[in-house]
């Protein structure tokens, strides 16, 4: 979190040097890739954000900060999966993001330049960039939507997870992500500018669905908080020893998740006319 904060710090700075500054916002949908949904374009759900851009004067690059409200959710009975079909665990989080991304264009792009016989009036553009971003997995228990970090569903927050009876820290639901993807926006008067754009996030965590590991024991988990044994095992056939899904898969902990945003943004440039009126 130290490194993002110096890093958005340094890129405001950079500008101080920019021409145009736009506000804006966005809206469009988005989907995660996990344990619960492989299929892209899957499950989607709401996305919003507002919009800062700066654009500097060598028409080719522009810093974006936004913060974004992102909503994703999954269920293994949408997956047509058998084995996700029987394993029954579904999820939704609201996800806050925030932070710097760097957009580079294809072509020279002046915001404010709605001439389109002139080359500035539009260009598709890649970005990336690192942001912060909240994550708040929950699952469905007796009908209502639960906080399930608190629960540690594998056995987190206990020694559960552990052969040395040491506790086993739960996952935070503050993480580190990296946005990147494509776009392509044009001036569609003198002031405002639209676009459409793709992009995947790559985040450091295999818990953006609260689902990752092995089964933990469900007796055990039980004396520690009923709730989370009943949240951890919603299967209702276990297929392990002794009627148990103890320490069989229950999530793939060597891939980490993702989630994708695309949606359509719009800025407006309030402070200055960028290109006089064609007379």
């Amino acid at each position: 979190m130290k490194n993002l904060i110096l890093l958005s710090t340094f890129l405001i700075s950079l500008s101080s040097i920019s021409q145009v500054s736009e506000f804006g916002f966005f809206s469009g949908t988005g989907y995660y890739i996990g344990d619960l949904n492989k299929s892209h374009f899957s499950q989607q759900d709401l996305c919003l954000g507002l919009v800062y851009k700066t654009d500097f004067p060598n028409e080719r690059m522009s810093l974006r900060f936004h913060l974004m409200y992102n909503k994703f959710k999954a269920n293994d009975g949408k997956s047509g999966v058998e084995s996700q079909i029987y394993r029954n665990l579904e999820f939704k989080s609201e996800v806050i993001e925030f932070g710097p991304v760097i957009e580079i264009d294809f072509f020279k792009f002046h915001p404010g330049q709605n001439h389109t016989d002139e080359p500035d009036f539009g260009s598709p553009y890649f970005f990336a960039g690192i942001n912060y971003m909240r994550m708040n997995p929950k699952g469905k228990l007796n009908g209502e939507w639960v906080e399930l970090q608190p629960l540690g569903t594998e056995g987190q927050g206990s020694i559960l997870r552990n052969d040395n009876n040491e506790i086993v820290n739960k996952y935070s639901r503050n993480q580190i992500v990296i946005p990147f993807g494509v776009g392509v926006k044009m001036n569609i008067t003198h002031h405002l500018s639209f676009g459409l754009e793709y992009g995947m996030r790559k985040t450091f965590t295999d818990y953006f669905d609260d689902v990752s590991g092995l089964y933990p024991d469900l007796v055990d988990l039980a004396a520690v908080s009923p709730e989370a044994a009943q949240m951890s095992d919603k299967s209702g056939f276990p297929q392990g020893l002794n009627d148990s899904s103890y320490g069989l898969q229950r999530g793939d902990a060597s891939n980490k998740d993702w989630y994708a945003v695309s949606g359509i943004i719009l800025t407006y440039e309030f402070f200055k006319d960028v290109v006089c009126p064609k007379w």
